[in-house]
């Protein structure tokens, strides 16, 4: 009995210095958010965090520190630790580590109790619709990607800060593009295409949703449209877009219509400009394995020189500069470089900060690299199709042989209304009619 009460008594005194050692970090963390050191707070929030519930100052502390710092130094945290805490932005980041691995239903659990008040909601929202459309609910996703488009513009005009209103104007236009999808999921062409014209060409995230609208003119089997959609991406000012689905709509386009010639070039050109820059690519990836060091410092180096080992890699590298969470990752880092030099105190905890930044900058340049190479390794089996099917429908014309095919490019094959004109086109492109164009091909078949 006297030993059980021992271990009761040594158990009681681990739990108060735990407690205290919580409580005195969270204090630490309240103090340095109120002298707008956000990345100075952020060992000292983590430290209150893994050792217990935070009190109603340290959830307010934590929502400022995320929102000034960004996510990523907290989304490494387990789910145990983050559900420590009550607050939305807690929430927000267990349902975006959820969704990550694909338990659309847990993350709805968290991200539906998230206080339509909080800055963080419009962004919530935007994951909702993605995990009810996961679980195949597609009414449910359209209702919350409108709720997020609405919630966008409403925090919007709370909002001062530019990178914010940034920030919010992009998840606006994702969730115009995300109901775009769902109703595209459902087979409703007609209505997606007037949901996808909604997006302005202004917009971030525009570029995206011209590959999306090629395939729904594809569906629709106005090939020609889909045609003019896709050779938009050959004007200069997209020479950053990497996305090998391109050339395979392209040529599957081609092959709907029986152009089997255009096709076959497509395909040709396609193998002879990346079968060997993919397997040196993958080569490179899997010698550099995690080395997240490593690809943080190649970043560096390319944004400083724009110079890059290989002509593919440059390309992907140019595109991961322009995407939205490279930017945030990025931009936290600067901020922290900037507390350091400010600082005189918190200098050894304030490093480990800005080296753990580095390693996620490091680590989100690698699996976008792989995730390109996976879009390459896809692309190469559609490719691969195409090849296979241009053989077998060609062999199958050639004992249906017809004549009297129309000349290419005759005018009366495009589909078009009164507002809508035609000009040569020489191989100009017009910064006001990009993502305009249609081709003039009749069929084939």
């Amino acid at each position: 009995m006297m030993f059980k009460n021992y271990i009761i008594f040594i158990l009681s005194i681990c739990f108060s210095v735990s407690s205290f050692a919580a409580s005195r970090a969270e204090n630490e963390a309240v103090k340095l958010v109120n002298g707008g050191n956000y990345f100075s707070a952020i060992p000292f929030i983590k430290t209150a965090l893994s050792r217990g519930k935070l009190s109603s100052k340290g959830e307010r502390a934590f929502d400022t520190i995320v929102t000034h710092a960004g996510t990523g130094q907290f989304e490494i945290l387990p789910i145990k630790i983050l559900s420590r805490s009550n607050s939305s932005t807690a929430k927000y980041l267990i349902a975006k580590k959820y969704l990550r691995v694909n338990k659309a239903s847990k993350a709805l659990k968290y991200s539906t109790s998230i206080n339509p008040n909080h800055p963080v909601y419009p962004f919530s929202m935007n994951l909702n619709s993605i995990a009810y459309s996961m679980l195949g609910k597609t009414k449910s996703s359209i209702e919350s990607f409108r709720d997020c488009e609405i919630s966008s513009i409403r925090r919007l005009k709370k909002t001062k800060s530019k990178i914010k209103r940034k920030q919010l104007l992009m998840n606006r236009d994702y969730c115009v593009m995300g109901e775009a999808r769902a109703l595209f999921s459902a087979r409703k062409y007609d209505k997606a295409n007037l949901r996808y014209l909604d997006i302005p060409k202004s917009s971030m995230v525009w570029p995206e949703v011209l590959f999306e609208e090629a395939w729904n003119s594809y569906y629709l089997k106005n090939y020609n449209r889909t045609l003019g959609k896709l050779v938009t991406y050959n004007a200069p000012v997209f020479d950053y877009i990497f996305n090998p689905e391109i050339d395979v709509l392209n040529s599957l386009t081609f092959l709907k219509m029986c152009l089997y010639n255009d096709a076959k070039k497509i395909t040709n050109n396609f193998y002879s400009k990346y079968m060997q820059p993919a397997r040196d690519l993958r080569l490179f990836l899997k010698r550099k394995g995690k080395n997240y060091k490593y690809f943080y410092r190649m970043m560096v180096n390319f944004e400083s020189t724009g110079k890059a080992n290989s002509k593919l890699l440059k390309t992907l590298l140019k595109s991961i500069t322009r995407e939205t969470s490279y930017l945030e990752i990025k931009n936290a880092l600067v901020k922290a470089a900037k507390e350091l030099k400010s600082r005189t105190a918190y200098k050894r905890s304030l490093g480990e900060v800005i080296k753990t930044q580095k390693s996620i900058l490091g680590s989100y340049v690698r699996s976008r690299l792989v995730g390109k190479y996976a879009e390459l390794y896809k692309a190469f089996q559609g490719m691969s199709y195409i090849k296979l099917e241009v053989l077998a429908q060609r062999k199958a014309k050639l004992y249906n042989f017809k004549e009297g095919q129309s000349k290419r490019g005759d005018v009366k094959y495009i589909e078009r209304n009164d507002k809508q004109y035609f000009w040569d086109f020489n191989g100009e492109f017009w910064a006001d009619e990009l993502g305009d164009y249609v081709f003039a091909l009749g069929s084939e078949c």
